[in-house]
């Protein structure tokens, strides 16, 4: 990396580490039953040093791969702070993502620790990146195999942009199927939501696919599911 880019790993997790506030780990603590490795620095605050740093890869034109190693090394820190930081970097160049890269999406899938990080890390990145490149949406198959609670959530989670905006409904009830018997929390209420933004764009659909596998799902999955449904439905759903 040039020596003129002042914005380094190590530079950001330094800058992290000068407004962390341990007021703000206790609370954010609370927000998960799993623990966070925190240093305490707010959502807002961790954009912000993003956007700064993402200014200055550009105007300096750094490639993509000094970029991704910045943010690699970011991730490996483990706090939540530095692998949002990490996130929210890659978000604001992932245009530059090619099909080699999933190899390091997958890796970071495989070291999630909680539902921050993993919802996070499906919405700014999976997402575009399946977005842009439809067929590697079949990876996320054997991911809902995995032991890992946390890639099995992504497989869900990864989706949900993806049928909030009417697209791929099918491979959604595909992984809705390969999960439906899953009884991890996390793992019910992404294909509660992911069921839910499906709804919007075909609610009968979605009403009968509630009512055709009531015996598999979890009465958790299927109230986040028939949230957005018509009163009609949503009623014959959940009383079914």
């Amino acid at each position: 990396m040039s020596n003129k880019i002042e914005n380094t790993a190590t530079r950001l997790k330094r800058e992290l580490r000068a407004i962390a506030d341990p007021a703000i780990r206790e609370s954010m603590q609370r927000f998960s039953k799993e623990p966070i490795r925190s240093i305490g620095v707010r959502t807002p605050d961790v954009r912000r040093l993003a956007t700064a740093a993402a200014k200055e890869y550009r105007q300096a034109k750094l490639p993509f791969d000094p970029i991704l190693a910045t943010a690699r090394t970011l991730w490996r820190g483990g706090t939540i702070e530095e692998r949002s930081l990490a996130i929210f970097i890659l978000s604001k160049f992932n245009r530059q993502f090619q099909p080699e890269h999933w190899r390091v999406l997958d890796e970071w899938v495989e070291t999630l620790t909680n539902w921050g990080e993993t919802d996070g890390l499906s919405g700014y990145l999976l997402f575009p990146f399946l977005d842009k490149r439809p067929g590697f949406i079949r990876r996320l198959k054997p991911w809902t195999r995995s032991r890992n609670r946390w890639r099995r959530r992504a497989a869900a989670v990864a989706l949900v942009p993806l049928a909030r905006r009417g697209k791929h409904h099918q491979a959604a009830y595909d992984i809705c199927d390969r999960l439906a018997e899953d009884r991890d929390d996390m793992v019910e209420k992404a294909v509660g939501w992911l069921l839910k933004e499906t709804s919007r764009a075909e609610p009968q659909a979605v009403a009968d696919y509630l009512l055709d596998n009531s015996q598999r799902l979890s009465r958790t999955t299927i109230r986040y599911a028939a949230e957005k449904l018509p009163a009609r439905l949503r009623k014959r759903v959940l009383s079914a």
